[in-house]
């Protein structure tokens, strides 16, 4: 912290010399969170006065005003616990706006695991308190470069605005980095309301030093934390495997009430196991229905055995790009009830405000079925509760590590019988089996930590997997717009961090260790500028084809 504050301090002594127009504009009067408070309450009025009168709209608005009632709470740690689909967003800002408010906090931070969701609720935000107070924060953006003296660009520097929506990996790399300008924006971290969105995704093995460096940030830098997810991890457990928050408070006062009031779907566990051929033969029963599977590989393969050629495909083999013209395509047409099948890896788990009548999802984790029956019957309109399918897949694979534990601990928990997973409660003892299995600092970034060697601490600490690289497709209908930014970067003879956030939409990753054979097979070429591009084919529907392994699919 003190680090953070010589830096800031001397970057912006150098640029009131250097630049004195920047400097005035930092000194530009903002809108007060007093006034922001006010500004989304009338808001959040106006829109409950609209909303029909249905179960879902009354938990919400009991929701709301549970957390608005619980804002006026001294500082610390506070869970907000609600259903997929209950209006977490706007709960948990109004909450952390009014306890910044009572405790004369400086700003808020919401930090969010997927950039998918990032740019969802930092665009309702905008629209609630315009773009001037807002900053979005993430490795996407493209408007931080293009103007020098733009806001977005000074702010995303050191984070001096009242309203910061950045990502997990954003904040915590800053947190446990060692360069000055990663460090620089820490000191205005300090006396903020910290916001951790799908809390429950944090990386398991980082577990022990985030969840440390939390607690010191509450304990000694007027940090509150609120951790908002609809599967709580029992991140304050206390035990041999992970020593959790001394104290959490939940902020919506029974929460399982509206979790039982706001069970939406029925959950079925098919015994056997299903091929893909099975799983494509229920997915024909309906017109509109969603298929969540574990991997890439998996995700292509029941695509091919449904052989619908209206059907969609939804992975992190599409570029950025692709991915959001597939959602925009999928809400349409289930707004406009036409035929809508879709299969996906788990980056439609959330943020996506999609619903669908069925959702068949392959055995997996268990906060993550639960994530993906969101997606079913969301917004309560059915006559009759949605369908929800957990089946073994026969011929699937699942990810390595904590995801395969998961896996193998749902399993079992699903294989007795005995699960409601309409209770919240469940996920206490689940994620507590989970740390058990799983080493939670097998970095031993602790130790480094205790020893303050920042070099090292920098270095171990890796929330994203340092093994894969993002190579750039020519995704068909944009190959202009790629051209001409490959163009410009080759006449400027360095690939700038604003040209590399505008070709950022057309990466799609994958392990470095393969990019080698790939290169040697004609797929990959290298450029001087040390953009990798991709010249294998790119399939309309199911994207990058030929790739040798499969990468995590989470989109951090």
């Amino acid at each position: 912290m003190l680090f953070s504050c010589l830096v800031d301090a001397d970057f912006l002594d150098t640029e009131h010399h250097m630049s004195p127009v920047k400097g005035a504009m930092r000194a530009a009067e903002r809108p007060l969170l007093t006034a922001l408070c006010n500004t989304f309450s009338r808001n959040q009025d106006e829109l409950m006065r609209g909303a029909e009168p249905t179960v879902l709209n009354k938990a919400r608005r009991g929701m709301y005003e549970a957390g608005i009632a619980a804002a006026e709470s001294p500082q610390g740690v506070f869970s907000l616990s609600m259903p997929t689909g209950a209006g977490k967003t706007r709960a948990a800002m109004g909450f952390a706006l009014k306890h910044a408010l009572c405790n004369d906090l400086d700003r808020v931070i919401v930090a969010i695991p997927y950039t998918s969701i990032i740019e969802q609720n930092a665009a309702v935000y905008r629209g609630i308190f315009g773009h001037e107070p807002v900053l979005e924060h993430h490795s996407g953006m493209t408007v931080l470069d293009d103007d020098e003296l733009s806001p977005a660009r000074l702010a995303a520097e050191n984070w001096d605005v009242p309203i910061v929506v950045t990502t997990t990996v954003q904040l915590f790399d800053s947190l446990f980095h060692n360069r000055s300008s990663r460090c620089r924006k820490l000191h205005n971290i300090a006396r903020s309301v910290l916001v951790l969105d799908e809390v429950q995704t944090l990386p398991v093995h980082l577990l022990s030093p985030i969840l440390d460096v939390l607690q010191d940030l509450v304990d000694h830098f007027g940090v509150s934390i609120v951790l908002c997810t609809a599967t709580q991890p029992a991140l304050d457990a206390q035990s041999p495997y992970i020593i959790g928050f001394r104290h959490v408070q939940e902020i919506i006062r029974d929460p399982h009430q509206y979790f039982r009031e706001l069970a939406r779907v029925n959950f079925t566990v098919p015994q056997a196991a299903w091929t893909w051929a099975d799983a494509a033969r229920r997915m024909t029963e309906y017109e509109q229905c969603l298929a969540v599977v574990n991997t890439r590989r998996d995700a292509v393969s029941l695509l091919a055995a449904l052989n619908d050629p209206d059907a969609l495909h939804l992975s992190t083999l599409l570029c950025g790009m692709h991915r959001r013209e597939v959602l925009q395509t999928v809400t349409a047409r289930l707004a406009d009830g036409k035929p809508c099948r879709l299969v996906s890896t788990q980056v439609v788990e959330a943020g996506c405000d999609l619903d669908f009548p069925a959702v068949f999802r392959a055995m997996g984790p268990l906060d993550r079925i639960v994530q993906s029956a969101g997606r079913c019957n969301r917004e309560g309109t059915m006559d009759q509760p949605g369908e929800v399918v957990v089946f073994e897949p026969e011929e699937g694979g699942t990810p390595m590590g904590a995801y395969r534990t998961a896996t193998d601990i749902a399993r079992n928990l699903l294989g007795t019988g005995r699960v409601n997973l309409h209770d919240p409660g469940i996920f206490r003892a689940y994620f507590s089996s989970i740390y058990m299995g799983v080493d939670t600092d097998p970095d031993r970034i602790q130790e480094s930590r205790g020893n303050l060697d920042y070099s090292t601490v920098a270095t171990k600490f890796r929330m994203i997997d340092a093994e894969t690289s993002p190579v750039i497709v020519s995704y068909p209908g944009h190959e202009d717009a790629m051209g001409a930014l490959l163009e410009e970067s080759r006449y400027r003879g360095a690939l700038s961090r604003s040209l590399w956030r505008r070709l950022q939409p057309y990466a799609v990753n994958v392990y470095n260790a393969d990019i080698q054979k790939l290169r040697s097979r004609g797929l990959v070429e290298s450029t001087p500028l040390g953009v990798e591009l991709w010249r294998g084919s790119y399939d309309p529907v199911t994207g990058l084809r030929d790739v040798v392994r499969d990468p995590a699919d989470l989109i951090i």
